[in-house]
């Protein structure tokens, strides 16, 4: 039925809406704004939203347009510069304050995702995982990674977001495998199978809404993917 699946050595994940969610629709902003407050940050709540705003909208207009991806961290800094605040300390406070805010953030794997992980290691092939995020992965969700991938890409380490063709193809680079040769699975027809399939990978689209994507492959949950590969 697919006639290129003898040839794939290697299989990338897209992580939220592909093998997790997060349960939280909470705004983080306003508690890391009580964050830097905590830490001695001067500066007044309805000005600091106001400049937020419009910094992230600019933030999410250059990447849509550019594809450059930087850190939550670097908007916030910002802001607090727009309204004069000056520190030697800044960059860690509001690292600080982000970092204790993402803590406490849930996301949840997939009920069938982290068998099929381990079933596609088992079977062989060799796991990584491409990820557009402006926030910072804890160091406790990349041990957890770790355990599945051997290659974990994301958006603001590399500095482009998917569908960036240099974020694929330096996965590739990193996991040594040509890329007819990976299969890469995601939600987003865009992110992910558009800019997969343009740098020569095979694409599986998990259609978990209405979208529709040009992939080689459809599936309607992870662990349809053991009767495949």
């Amino acid at each position: 039925m697919y006639p290129f699946l003898p040839n794939i050595r290697a299989v990338t994940f897209d992580d939220f809406n592909t093998l997790r969610y997060n349960v939280d629709k909470r705004n983080i902003v306003y508690p890391i704004f009580r964050n830097l407050k905590k830490y001695g940050v001067k500066v007044e709540l309805k000005d600091f939203l106001s400049r937020y705003v419009n910094a992230d909208k600019a933030y999410r207009k250059n990447v849509k347009e550019t594809l450059r991806e930087s850190l939550l961290d670097s908007i916030i800094i910002d802001v607090l510069k727009s309204q004069g605040y000056k520190s030697l300390k800044l960059r860690s406070i509001v690292t600080r304050s982000i970092d204790e805010v993402l803590a406490t953030q849930r996301a949840i794997w997939y009920p069938d995702a982290l068998l099929v992980l381990k079933t596609l290691r088992k079977k062989g092939y060799i796991l990584g995982l491409i990820t557009n995020t402006h926030w910072r992965i804890s160091n406790k969700t990349k041990k957890e990674f770790e355990k599945y991938f051997g290659v974990i890409t994301l958006s603001y380490e590399h500095g482009y977001a998917k569908p960036h063709p240099t974020i694929f193809l330096t996965t590739l680079k990193k996991l040594n495998v040509s890329a007819e040769c990976c299969l890469h699975i995601g939600d987003d027809p865009t992110s992910d199978i558009q800019g997969a399939k343009e740098v020569g990978m095979r694409t599986a689209f998990i259609k978990r809404g209405k979208e529709k994507a040009n992939a080689d492959i459809q599936i309607k949950q992870l662990k349809d993917l053991t009767q495949i590969l």
